[in-house]
């Protein structure tokens, strides 16, 4: 997957250096820097969220992994710090809203999805079968979200490697369009709601519209490239 990383990685930042080029102009003061709250929370925090690299790579079951994980900051909190405990830490609409589209997306894909997703990826490793794939995994995305989009185009692709990984580019280079597309997304816009960070989605979605032809068309190029 290194090709289509490092292209997809230099295509965005060209892309919104061109975009934000005037902003980028100039100097910033740096602000004088404020007494860290919490620190040894926070250490906690680091150590616990860099653990969990290694252990999804050495196999250490994911939901095991990241519920020792929560245990160990929730327990931590309780004794340094109890206030920052809240219901309001609990994502219960992220987590009931892509609950019920893996649910549809299952149902759909048990009652003809997956058949009109086969015929709708095609077959092959060429370029064109490869952006092919690419492309309905971005669509799906933007569509429905990356996570379930993948499940729904695996069978599609599992049967090779070079197909699966454009299937990955698609879903994960690829869902800059719509606010939904993509967990990632969804997680920052409620950082940002929470900081009082106003997101015009308008452009949001415009600059993904440039972007995501751009970005996944380069990285499947690159893909083929080495691999093909």
């Amino acid at each position: 997957m290194w090709p289509a990383a490092a292209v997809s990685v230099l295509v965005t930042v060209t892309v919104l250096a061109l975009i934000f080029r005037r902003s980028l102009r100039g100097r910033y003061r740096r602000p004088p820097a404020e007494p860290i709250p919490h620190r040894g929370l926070l250490i906690m925090a680091m150590i616990v969220c860099g653990a969990l690299g290694p252990a999804f790579l050495l196999g250490v079951n994911v939901l095991l992994a990241s519920a020792v994980a929560a245990v160990i900051l929730v327990v931590g909190c309780a004794i340094g710090q109890r206030q920052l405990l809240t219901w309001r830490l609990l994502p219960w609409r992220l987590v009931l809203g892509v609950g019920v589209l893996f649910v549809a997306v299952q149902f759909a894909h048990e009652h003809g999805l997956g058949g009109a997703l086969s015929i709708a990826a095609g077959h092959g490793q060429t370029w064109p079968a490869l952006l092919r794939m690419s492309g309905l995994g971005t669509l799906g995305a933007n569509l429905i979200d990356n996570l379930p989009a993948y499940l729904a185009l695996e069978p599609a692709a599992a049967d090779s490697p070079l197909r699966l990984a454009a299937l990955l580019v698609g879903v994960n280079a690829g869902p800059v369009i719509t606010p939904w597309a993509s967990l990632a997304t969804l997680l920052w816009a409620a950082r940002c709601r929470s900081a009082g960070v106003t997101v015009s989605w308008p452009r949001f979605a415009l600059r993904g519209v440039l972007l995501a032809p751009l970005v996944v068309g380069a990285a499947v190029t690159a893909l083929w490239l080495v691999h093909g």
